[in-house]
């Protein structure tokens, strides 16, 4: 009966052995995944229509300018799908003085929107900043274009103080 014990014991104890070799051996032979490296999306091809307007183009609301501008630009992400894309205005002379948003699919990798924006009666050239992010949340690459805006009384103004200087006398005071 001890033989027959010690018997099973054995065959029980080579088959773990047997069975344990096999598993790490066959651990050892495999080959770590490559690791994956997120890329963010690319934005291309910004078009900011009209890239500028004069007073005389639009309607004047209580000493603002009420204009529409369209921004459109192509966005893919190589690795994912596009969550949003964002725009940024902001004035040249008060760049903390921005309007933000995002821009709709409109036939992608086709973004787009029209911004109906209320613009101070001044000279201004504004720079418009585009951006993507994925859904890894990463943000790419970030492309600006302009728009600028043209009053009135700038362009006339300046040249009545251009003309009254020309033809001034010396001895004018």
């Amino acid at each position: 009966m001890e033989n027959s014990t010690l018997s099973i014991l054995g065959r029980l104890l080579g088959a773990g052995l047997v069975a344990g070799g096999l598993v790490l051996w066959g651990g050892c032979d495999t080959v770590p995944a490559p690791e994956r490296t997120p890329r963010g999306p690319s934005v291309t091809d910004l078009r900011v229509t009209p890239d500028s307007l004069h007073e005389s183009d639009v309607q004047v609301v209580d000493t603002m300018a009420q204009v529409e501008v369209d921004v459109s630009a192509r966005v893919a992400d190589p690795d994912g799908t596009v969550e949003r894309v964002a725009f940024v205005f902001e004035p040249s002379s008060n760049p903390r003085r921005t309007i933000s948003g995002t821009l709709s699919a409109v036939e992608p990798p086709l973004y787009g929107g029209t911004l109906p924006l209320s613009v101070p009666l001044v000279d201004e050239i504004y720079t418009v900043r585009v951006f993507a992010v994925d859904d890894d949340s990463l943000s790419g690459n970030q492309v600006t274009g302009q728009f600028r805006f043209v009053p009135t009384d700038t362009s006339e103004a300046a040249g009545d103080a251009l003309r009254m200087q020309l033809n001034r006398r010396p001895d004018d005071s």
